[in-house]
């Protein structure tokens, strides 16, 4: 009788249904609407000061809401191939237990340590105030307020106020997340966020490569450690990951429904979601620009061949461009002003892929351009072709140049300190860019890489030859941001800390552009003539995919780091008292004391002792209590006065490697110590 019952069970989840089919394409658009709702609503509450939980979350509830009900029919409209209910499920599960995995070993970096903990100050700071911003407290300080620095590592003073680091969007998140859990709720909720970036991920390849591959794609993506580790900290790659890959599955649905007349209607919509969550990344990431004009020139293609949704589009962009603009010119602008040259070849670049786009079609409109089918077959094989050449150049190139990128004295110091621990040469402005791609292959293997090359030369062909329009954004996007990422990864280059340059464009690239390999040779595979070829081969190509993944993943994966850090925040609160102003003697607890514990706090710089005695007396005049604090003793000893020890504990961090990949976490000691004069 079970046998009997079992059956029919396993009959359905083995045959295709067109309803799993469209529910693989539905279902990973959903997280990215609601995330583009929130921040439609959460950014600009915050930047006005009304970042209220009664005002933001009813607001987000009824945009997202909205979003959501314009976009369900639409994508329903969407013509879904069969699938089996088993790969909808298995790419669901891959995707929540990623997220659940994450979630249950993340870090807790809630102190002051590099952005994760930069981030992780915005949020706690943004869940008990109504703004972003806060006044510099110089009447702490008195007449020394001129001798001390409010400003650190993560915030710069302007105008009177502190103002905070990074564009606004994922803080607005991590403020949610407290309001819900406390420092829980911030540190799982990017492991929520990278779950649902796999999924969009998935759904992406499903609509590009055929549902039956979204599977491969979910898990190549959530066995790649640097995703897995920028999702178990509060770092904003994963949102930004997903608002990317979401923004252009919502194109390509655009895109597939506006191919027939009847689709047309659900099209504009598609398309104007599309362009609202394209350019709505730059509220999450500051570079999201880029990403953003590449785009251009594909919707200049789609717009010349007269087909619906570019003026939905444009308006949609206008609108999240518009948030991303006010974001940067009034929020933080210093942030903008510290990146200033690379801000400005973003504009650049979006200002010649907008006048480029229009006067093309202009062009194009006027005088079309007709290649016949042997021109078409020409230029296909040459676009094959580049990319076979730039994939050999991109890996020769260790052998080819020495990259000497880094000109900032405090990153050169950094780069010089590591090498001299490691055994290397000493030169601070190297950059390591030259070895980008086998940072790629540290953590999705060789295998992957090579089928990502097969593919990103497939699809260049398909697209040229007219065959695979749908891959022109991805093209564009993953294959033009890929690429400069890894010509120019523009970040300190020890490990894992540099591996965040291969979350939101490369590592997706390689998923999209491998499965999309697969999804041509496999069936090539299958129908050859010799033994085994219809199961053993194609089996063996998609292991080799994934397989050296979760073999690099499997040791690295569950190690947690920053162990500890919300009891060492609460235990520095406990230890400072209402009426304290507290004289920093570095910057590390600077936005504990601020942020969590509500009290003044300000830097001193060559705290010579004669320094420190008129900034102390400066502020007993205010009727405060001075008090100095360090991470650590050295800086204390000078002054003759009892340290009194806060904070003392051995935790784990992330390696430092150069040129190797990390193998697991390092000992770090945290520590406070205070004085009261």
């Amino acid at each position: 009788m079970p046998a009997k019952v079992a059956a029919p069970w396993r009959k359905a989840l083995l045959a295709p249904s067109a309803r799993a089919g469209s529910l693989l394409l539905l279902l990973p658009a959903l997280p990215v609407l609601a995330v583009t709702g929130w921040l439609l609503v959460a950014v600009p509450l915050a930047a006005l000061g009304g970042f209220h939980p009664w005002t933001v979350l009813p607001a987000a509830t009824v945009v997202v809401a909205l979003l959501t009900r314009w976009a369900w029919p639409r994508l329903h409209a969407e013509r879904a191939r069969p699938v089996p209910w088993w790969v909808l499920a298995a790419t669901l599960l891959v995707a929540a237990g990623f997220a659940a995995f994450t979630m249950v070993t993340h870090s807790q970096q809630a102190v002051l340590h590099r952005d994760a903990g930069t981030y992780a100050q915005i949020g706690l700071w943004l869940s008990g105030h109504p703004g972003l911003t806060t006044p510099v407290p110089a009447e702490a300080y008195g007449s020394a307020a001129d001798m001390v620095n409010f400003a650190h590592p993560g915030f710069y003073v302007q105008g009177g106020r502190i103002v905070p680091q990074f564009m606004t969007g994922w803080p607005t998140m991590l403020a949610a997340g407290y309001w819900a859990g406390g420092w829980t709720g911030v540190f799982v909720l990017p492991g929520i966020v990278g779950g649902c970036a796999v999924l969009a991920v998935a759904g992406l390849a499903a609509r590009l490569c055929g549902p039956r591959w979204a599977l491969f794609a979910a898990v190549l993506l959530a066995a790649a450690w640097p995703m897995l580790r920028v999702s178990q900290t509060t770092y904003s790659e994963p949102l930004a990951c997903l608002m990317l890959a979401g923004g252009l599955s919502l194109l390509a649905a655009g895109w597939s429904t506006g191919a027939s007349a009847r689709g047309r209607p659900s099209a504009a919509v598609l398309m104007g979601l599309a362009g609202l969550v394209l350019s709505a990344g730059e509220l999450v990431r500051l570079d999201m620009g880029v990403d953003f004009a590449l785009v251009l020139p594909a919707i200049g293609w789609w717009w010349l061949r007269r087909r619906p949704g570019g003026p939905a589009f444009v308006a949609g962009a206008l609108l999240g461009g518009g948030l991303g603009y006010l974001d940067c010119r009034y929020v933080t602008l210093p942030y903008i002003e510290v990146n200033w040259s690379s801000v400005r070849l973003m504009i650049a670049l979006l200002v010649a892929a907008v006048f480029g786009t229009v006067a093309g079609v202009v062009v194009l409109h006027r005088r079309p351009l007709r290649l016949g089918p042997a021109r078409r077959r020409t230029l296909a094989r040459a676009a094959a072709a580049a990319v076979a050449i730039g994939g050999v150049a991109l890996a020769a190139r260790p052998l080819l140049y020495v990259d000497h990128s880094i000109t900032s004295p405090d990153t050169m110091g950094y780069v010089a300190s590591h090498q001299d621990a490691f055994g290397l040469a000493v030169d601070g402005s190297r950059g390591y860019a030259e070895q980008s791609l086998d940072w790629v292959a540290w953590y999705v293997g060789w295998p992957a890489v090579a089928l990502a090359g097969v593919g990103l030369a497939a699809a260049a062909a398909a697209a040229v030859r007219g065959r695979g329009w749908r891959l022109m954004p991805v093209l564009l996007v993953y294959g033009s941001s890929g690429l400069a990422s890894l010509l120019r990864p523009a970040i300190t280059p020890d490990h894992p800390w540099a591996d965040r340059r291969l979350v939101v464009e490369v590592l997706p690239a390689v998923v999209i552009f491998a499965t999309f390999a697969l999804a041509r040779v496999v069936p090539v595979l299958r129908s050859a003539p010799w033994p085994g070829s219809s199961t053993v081969a194609p089996a063996m190509l998609v292991l080799a995919g994934v397989v050296p993944a979760i073999a690099i993943s499997v040791p690295l994966a569950p190690e947690r780091t920053e162990l500890g850090e919300p009891a060492a925040a609460a235990a520095v609160c406990r230890a400072l008292r209402p009426d304290d102003a507290v004289i920093m003697i570095d910057t590390q607890w600077a936005p504990t004391v601020r942020n969590e514990c509500g009290l003044p706090v300000a830097a001193l710089p060559d705290p010579t002792v004669e320094r420190l005695q008129a900034v102390v007396a400066a502020v007993r005049r205010t009727g405060h209590d001075p008090v100095l604090m360090s991470s650590s003793t050295l800086p204390l000893l000078p002054y003759g006065q009892p340290l009194e020890q806060v904070v003392y504990q051995d935790e784990r961090e992330d390696q430092h490697q150069l040129v190797v990949r990390p193998t697991g976490t390092d000992p770090r000691r945290l520590e406070c110590w205070l004085v009261r004069p």
